[in-house]
């Protein structure tokens, strides 16, 4: 059951709305605009697919629904900036019998912000964090939530590193009349830079999280989470081991989804499967998982030479790091065999089992390779890897080139919010959320 509710902009296939809901927060209202990604969302979450395009150009067929009561997320598929105040409003008004929403949240593209990127500063996905603000001051939530990757840090403008951020958290606070102002509870970088590892999910994975609260709530504050995992905590941080090694073997090109598995080998695996097989993460009536549940469990398949190649690349080597040692060791005449012309370190890395992994991207299906078997990894164990439970429905086309518009599995999967993580966050926002509604009540604001 949900205790209150949010408004999940640029939701991706859903990894912070599944976070929120295991914390008891309800997205009325979704924004997503990738076709397959929208259809994993709906999958996952039972949403019902709203088309923005027809809705705005008159096609939409019995568009009235839409507006009658129901407990359904509506997922507006579309672009976030013709997604307007008087659309979400009348939404919240017809279909849910509320006018406002406890939080608005969104993880604006990350891509002009990532250090991997060229980082233009003209970019036009720089501004769409905008929409957040935007549409937080529309319904007057109590609070929002932004995310993004650590390279905005250090994002330039006017020519200035690390003036980006400072402007989007000014932006976050500037104060317009007659519209509600929100305060950051923190732009210290040390403090809203959140690691996923420390929570329970399997990889080295960084991200900056700002928390605005409605200046109306003056008394409220947010306090970012305290580890769970890691040095000086009840857990140790969860490996690759404990995450996917206890899924069906499956060689290149192959798939098993039935599941069995009775073995735990230790408490950090323990938290984590009930959470992976839905012991802690309410899986969704409408999707009937049961304890042999399992999808999306397939192997890329590689042709010879790619499995020859991944076959000479050891725990924690990547493609550059092997091609090197390879090299040191006389063996030029495997490495022509086998490596191609053009060297990429991010390549073909292997995972060590005993650690974490590093960073899941939406490139994870050429650069992560099986810690013990000479093949990538299947979307299932990059899901698991991200912590998104064994119920999610991952749908579209298995892979695609990285630069097609169409977001296949592993992209999906590489972009979104770990849930763990979004988990950690949201039972913190669960207690502000409190503090504002007793204080409000005592004050006769509510």
């Amino acid at each position: 059951m949900h205790k209150y509710t949010s408004i999940d902009l640029f939701s991706g296939p859903g990894g912070l709305a599944t976070g929120f809901r295991w914390g008891g927060v309800k997205p009325l209202i979704a924004v997503e605009w990738s076709d397959w990604t929208v259809q994993t969302y709906a999958a996952s979450h039972d949403a019902e697919i709203f088309e923005l395009e027809k809705y705005i150009n008159g096609t939409l067929e019995n568009v009235e629904s839409y507006f009658s009561k129901s407990e359904k997320t509506l997922l507006i598929h579309g672009d976030i900036n013709k997604v307007e105040g008087s659309l979400i409003k009348k939404i919240l008004t017809c279909r849910f019998g509320v006018d406002s929403v406890d939080i608005v949240t969104g993880g604006a593209p990350c891509e002009s912000f990532s250090m991997a990127g060229d980082r233009k500063e003209d970019d036009d996905r720089n501004t769409l964090f905008i929409n957040i603000l935007r549409i937080a001051r529309e319904v007057d939530s109590k609070m929002f939530l932004f995310e993004n990757v650590k390279g905005l840090f250090s994002k330039k403008l006017d020519g200035k590193h690390g003036k980006m951020y400072e402007t989007i958290c000014d932006d976050f606070e500037r104060k317009i009349e007659g519209k509600p102002s929100f305060k950051l509870a923190s732009r210290d970088k040390d403090v809203v830079l959140l690691k996923a590892v420390n929570y329970g999910v399997p990889q080295n994975r960084e991200r900056l999280f700002l928390v605005g609260i409605n200046e109306k709530y003056k008394n409220a504050k947010f306090i970012y989470p305290n580890p769970t995992h890691g040095p000086n905590t009840d857990y140790q941080y969860v490996t690759v081991a404990d995450a996917i090694l206890d899924l069906p073997v499956i060689e290149s090109g192959e798939e098993n989804n039935y599941y069995s598995y009775d073995t735990m080998v230790s408490k950090e695996q323990q938290l984590f499967l009930n959470y992976m097989r839905g012991e802690y993460s309410q899986p969704p009536e409408h999707l009937n998982f049961n304890e042999h549940s399992l999808s999306v469990h397939k192997a890329p398949g590689h042709i010879q030479k790619m499995k020859q190649r991944l076959s000479l690349i050891k725990q924690g080597e990547g493609m550059q790091s092997a091609y090197n040692r390879l090299i040191l060791e006389g063996k030029e005449d495997l490495v022509k065999e086998c490596f191609p012309k053009k060297i990429y370190a991010a390549r073909n890395r292997r995972l060590k089992p005993n650690e974490p992994s590093f960073t899941v991207t939406s490139h994870c299906l050429d650069e992560m390779v099986h810690p013990i078997q000479d093949r990538g990894l299947s979307p299932r164990e990059v899901a698991r890897l991200q912590s998104f439970p064994d119920w999610y429905i991952f749908k579209g086309p298995f892979t695609k080139f990285h630069s097609d518009p169409e977001q296949d599995l592993y992209e999906q999967i590489g972009d979104a919010i770990p849930p763990l993580l979004a988990y950690a966050l949201v039972k913190e926002v669960v207690k502000t959320l409190n503090s504002i509604t007793e204080n409000s009540r005592n004050e006769g604001i509510l």
